[in-house]
């Protein structure tokens, strides 16, 4: 696990916009701290405090947090992104045929205009679907080796 988390990442994880994250850390709501370029970094404890916590509202239930004492449990917790999984290869069963640009970015640690760049280039399995990008699984999952 990284030991902090960017914009995108924070965002990505509390299911909100990058400009949400930003101004709930300019308001002091989530802490951060400054990288030497002066990006703002979020600690992952901090991000997932803020989402248990309900501090920052999101319109898209993306992670949940499995605690023993937590009696009205979800009945099936979504995965948690990349940055906060660990670094397993995904099984092909637990992906979908295809992913979000900010899906697969998040697998592949780039940058999602990389992957749209990527994608329109034929660098990735990729197809157009109602204007939007979808990244084929072939592209994320870790190659099977056979021996």
């Amino acid at each position: 696990m990284p030991a902090t988390l960017t914009t995108a990442e924070a965002a990505y994880a509390l299911g909100v916009s990058h400009r949400t994250v930003r101004r709930h850390a300019r308001a002091g709501r989530l802490p951060s701290t400054r990288d030497p370029k002066g990006d703002l970094r979020f600690d992952p404890g901090d991000v997932m405090a803020a989402r248990q916590t309900g501090l920052i509202k999101s319109r898209v239930v993306q992670l949940t947090v499995e605690d023993d004492s937590v009696e009205a449990a979800p009945p099936a917790p979504a995965p948690l992104p990349g940055f906060l999984a660990p670094a397993t290869p995904c099984p092909a069963g637990e992906l979908p045929e295809w992913l979000m640009t900010e899906e697969a970015a998040v697998v592949l640690r780039l940058s999602v205009r990389t992957v749209r760049e990527q994608a329109a280039l034929g660098t990735i399995p990729a197809r157009r679907f109602g204007g939007h990008w979808r990244i084929h699984r072939s592209a994320v999952e870790a190659p099977q080796v056979r021996y």
